[in-house]
């Protein structure tokens, strides 16, 4: 039977550099999110149109800034970032406090997904994160608020699992064998620079897309057509079965029929069509600088 799992990362936003109001070097800090700025196809009376999209994701590596035009309000983004990746990628050393990885990476032909919340480093044992399966749906957001009557979950990505690849952490080649093309460097090695030093098994999930779905369900980001840049708000989701409002760090997973999973799926694709957004479904991958 599939899973909904409600899973909380940081909110925040990204700021530009100190030494640059126009550059974000790649985060050595705690995850955030960013207001992006991306070719790609979103859903439009179901068919795919392609255009310059605006979305909030997480890219961890570099970004070019430029501030919005007006703050709305609290919920609007004060920034508009346009990645791009280096064309020669950083080494981290020890993993710790260094280059971050992003996951969910929302870029490229899928999304993909493959640690974050997935294993217990001091207890050496996984969650349940690290068997999910195809239909699973994630629901990628932060909780805003923290009095549970003012509290809702604000969305920026909806993953649903087409297929995995299970890899172990302390296999030097993991995920080697496998087309993966540069995802491994500039994602995986940014988390696991040096095998652990002891087995675990992990997954690299990918996301079902709008040409390839599951239950007739797929993976989106909720997106609008780019027309200025006073951005906007992430989807806000509040008192919606299977969601906890004023949830904290750990996941919400819930085991429902393939029925409820698909009902479920459309309520969000809804709220987020009630919200002025549509469904951006692939992000063409940042350029290379």
């Amino acid at each position: 039977m599939p899973r909904i799992i409600q899973f909380t990362h940081p909110g925040g936003e990204h700021k530009p550099d100190n030494s640059s109001l126009n550059h974000k070097d790649w985060n050595k800090g705690s995850h955030a999110r960013k207001f992006l700025l991306s070719d790609g196809y979103y859903v439009n009376d179901a068919q795919l149109e392609f255009t310059k999209l605006q979305f909030w994701g997480e890219w961890e590596p570099p970004s070019n800034v430029k501030k919005v035009e007006k703050k709305i309000n609290k919920y609007y983004p004060n920034w508009i970032h346009t990645p791009y990746l280096p064309s020669k990628l950083p080494i981290n050393f020890d993993g710790h406090n260094s280059y971050q990885n992003t996951d969910p990476l929302v870029f490229g032909d899928e999304f993909r997904y493959f640690l974050c919340k997935q294993y217990q480093d001091k207890k050496k044992r996984t969650t349940t994160l690290a068997k999910l399966e195809s239909g699973d749906i994630i629901l990628f957001g932060s909780t805003h608020g923290t009095k549970k009557e003012n509290a809702f979950f604000q969305l920026d990505t909806v993953f649903v699992i087409s297929h995995y690849i299970e890899y172990d952490i302390s296999d030097v080649n993991a995920l080697n064998d496998y087309n993966l093309g540069i995802y491994r460097e500039f994602v995986f090695k940014m988390a696991f620079p040096q095998p652990s030093n002891y087995p675990l098994k992990l997954r690299l999930y990918f996301g079902s897309n709008y040409n390839n779905q599951v239950n007739g369900i797929y993976s989106f980001s909720p997106c609008k057509p780019f027309s200025s840049n006073l951005g906007f708000p992430r989807v806000q989701l509040k008192n919606i079965k299977h969601l906890t409002n004023n949830l904290n760090a750990a996941p919400k997973i819930t085991q429902v029929t393939i029925e409820e999973s698909i009902e479920f799926w459309k309520i969000i694709q809804e709220a987020t069509l009630n919200q002025g957004c549509f469904e951006g479904v692939m992000f063409s991958f940042p350029i290379t600088i």
